[in-house]
């Protein structure tokens, strides 16, 4: 009775038999097969382990990517380029993914700005009335765009909404005094 080193089960009459040449150990043939080699530890026809494939591509030692907006090639775990280029992530862009996401940062520097000077402006009692609810609207409307900022500017646009409903409520208070 033959058991095979593999898979640990035992040999029947008439499966096919590869028996290791160095450590004369028997395997089914399919078990030998699929391993490349025999399965005692130490022994010459081993089976030799290969090595996997990197996990991660295009970033390892000596990798590099092309500058999409100067086309220099650069280190490809490189955030910078030389050409003062700013990526958001170490893996390659293309020309268009780039200018779509400078167009976004744009986008949000723009609006950031606004929503600051809204901010300020809610908090100056004569523009305060029509500040704050512009800045409430736009925040709600720019939400998505803003929600990368990390909700600081999200919470200074609803802020000055709150704070231009307060002056609203307290010149309507006034007047209703007088």
């Amino acid at each position: 009775m033959t058991r095979c080193s593999i898979c640990y089960t035992v040999v029947s009459p008439g499966e096919a038999v590869t028996t290791c040449p160095d450590c004369q150990q028997g395997y089914h043939a399919t078990c030998w097969t699929e391993i490349g080699g025999c399965g005692s530890y130490g022994c010459q026809q081993a089976a030799v382990a290969e090595k996997p494939p990197p996990a991660v591509s295009g970033a390892g030692w000596g990798d590099t990517k092309t500058c999409p907006q100067c086309g220099v090639e650069i280190s490809a775990s490189l955030l910078v380029c030389s050409c003062k280029a700013r990526f958001p992530w170490a893996d390659p862009m293309t020309r268009d993914d780039y200018a779509g996401w400078q167009a976004d940062q744009a986008a949000i520097a723009r609006s950031r700005r606004l929503l600051i000077a809204l901010f300020l402006c809610s908090l100056i009692g004569v523009s305060a009335p029509v500040a704050g609810p512009v800045a409430g609207v736009y925040a709600w409307l720019r939400r998505e765009r803003l929600a990368s900022t990390g909700g600081t500017y999200l919470a200074m646009g609803y802020g000055s909404a709150a704070v231009g409903a307060v002056y609203l409520l307290l010149i309507g208070l006034c007047a209703l005094g007088h």
